[in-house]
């Protein structure tokens, strides 16, 4: 399934692993108030510095294939975990720590609603954004992150999210 990247405007042939959602402050402050409200970087966004996210993956393993499917999305934090996590972002041995608690704050949309969807927040390596596992339950992501998908299941979730985009 060739595709073209709307980013980057280049034809791909290969099906992307990877599948990014936006940071989730447009849903709690008019564009207007950007500069003066949000603190944005790649991996972290802070709200008039009282609401905070974490970016991470949310990753599905894909049967037989050796990568999983990853959504790259954002999950809230308490201040003192957002703080702790930011503290430790560097060290090497952040993998170690124990999980966070948080609330999956973005929206993937060939699944019903995901907001809210409680999770653990593993850090993992420096280089690495933390791994968000979905605490069990009957939502068809939390089914998936556990027993994982077919390839050709994968293949549509694919094709819907890159049809979506170029339109």
């Amino acid at each position: 399934m060739a595709w073209q990247c709307n980013t980057c405007g280049a034809r791909h042939d290969e099906i992307p692993t990877c599948f990014g959602i936006e940071a989730p402050w447009r849903a709690l402050v008019p564009e207007a108030d950007f500069s003066r409200r949000v603190q944005l970087s790649a991996d972290q966004c802070v709200i008039d510095d009282g609401t905070f996210f974490i970016r991470g993956h949310v990753e599905i393993p894909i049967r037989d294939f050796s990568e999983p499917l990853a959504f790259s999305v954002w999950s809230s934090l308490s201040e003192k975990s957002f703080r702790h996590i930011c503290e430790r972002w560097t060290s090497p041995l952040r993998a170690a720590d124990p999980p966070y608690f948080g609330w999956l704050c973005s929206p993937i949309g060939v699944y019903p609603s995901t907001l809210h969807l409680a999770l653990s927040v593993q850090s993992r390596a420096p280089g690495l954004v933390p791994l968000f596992t979905v605490e069990p339950s009957d939502h068809p992501l939390a089914i998936d992150q556990l027993q994982g998908i077919t390839i050709g299941r994968w293949h549509e979730i694919a094709h819907i999210i890159l049809h979506d985009r170029s339109d």
